[in-house]
């Protein structure tokens, strides 16, 4: 309880030049000889919620970010993922020649341009793996009052909760001329440790940057980093086609994976630098000027 209390003391304290908080208002509480959970305060100064809400809400990793602001990275498209072997697993006696024939969409649809600058360009959502785990009890036979002990069973496996990636559809079509050929390969390769250099490695890493803001004129730094590994498409959700309103058309993609890690961007001194530049400690040169 002295901690509650010495905390309340300290925050009040740390308040006490914020000028609305004199101002009074249904957000205060107690008063300079208030009490708290029973405990007189005395000589405190008035405490607000909303004043104290908002004063942690002006820094750096308090701030609410926007969903909206993400990339993702596919670190490869699998090297073998070609024309003459996806027409060799799908081999047929009504196969032609332009069926699957995939050489020149993958060239175009993973260049550079498409995929790292800004990410894989045709992504339009994601969603992020969850994480469980399984309870259940130490059961006591006709244990009357006893209570029965909690026993962690097990964490959820990877293949129970696939990342997903919803692309967008373009007139090259990223989910049907890469994700399908390469989802078709994977089927024949399996989910097994194989060397970069064979044609049936079909493995990729995965990253997801969520974003946030910095200062005005300053470009968005990430705030997390999702890392997913030897990653795998294992599903396409259905193409519907119809003659009623336009729209643009996401397609779901699930991937399965060895391992995943998140990282945060604390280990820089990002609060330091935002207030520093805000002050303007730090010259900001625009790379146009001379």
């Amino acid at each position: 309880m002295s901690g509650i209390l010495s905390s309340l003391t300290n925050a009040a304290a740390g308040l006490a030049t914020v000028q609305s908080v004199a101002n009074g208002g249904p957000s205060t509480l107690g008063s300079p000889s208030g009490s708290i959970l029973g405990f007189g305060v005395p000589g405190i100064p008035l405490l607000s919620y909303r004043d104290y809400f908002l004063t942690t809400m002006e820094s750096w990793i308090a701030s609410i970010p926007t969903r909206t602001q993400f990339v993702a990275i596919i670190d490869t498209i699998p090297a073998g993922l070609t024309t003459n072997l996806i027409q060799k697993l799908e081999k047929n006696d009504r196969l032609v020649d332009k069926d699957f024939d995939i050489d020149y969409a993958k060239k175009a649809l993973s260049a550079h341009l498409l995929q790292n600058v800004m990410g894989c360009i045709f992504l339009a959502g994601a969603s992020i793996p969850s994480e469980n785990l399984s309870v259940s009890n130490a059961s006591i036979e006709n244990n009357a009052g006893f209570k029965q002990g909690s026993i962690l069973q097990g964490r959820d496996a990877f293949s129970a909760s696939n990342l997903t990636l919803q692309f967008r559809e373009t007139n090259a079509s990223f989910t049907d001329l890469v994700m399908r050929p390469w989802l078709i390969a994977a089927s024949h390769a399996g989910f097994v440790a194989r060397e970069k250099t064979d044609p049936l490695y079909v493995k990729c890493n995965i990253t997801i940057l969520q974003y946030t803001r910095t200062y005005q004129k300053l470009s968005m730094i990430p705030r997390k980093v999702w890392n997913f590994y030897d990653c795998v498409p294992l599903s396409l959700s259905t193409r519907n086609l119809s003659y009623d309103t336009e729209a643009v058309e996401n397609y779901d993609v699930s991937f399965i994976y060895d391992d995943y890690a998140v990282q945060d961007t604390l280990y820089l001194p990002l609060p330091d630098i935002i207030t520093s530049i805000a002050h303007g400690k730090i010259p900001r040169v625009s790379p146009f000027q001379k």
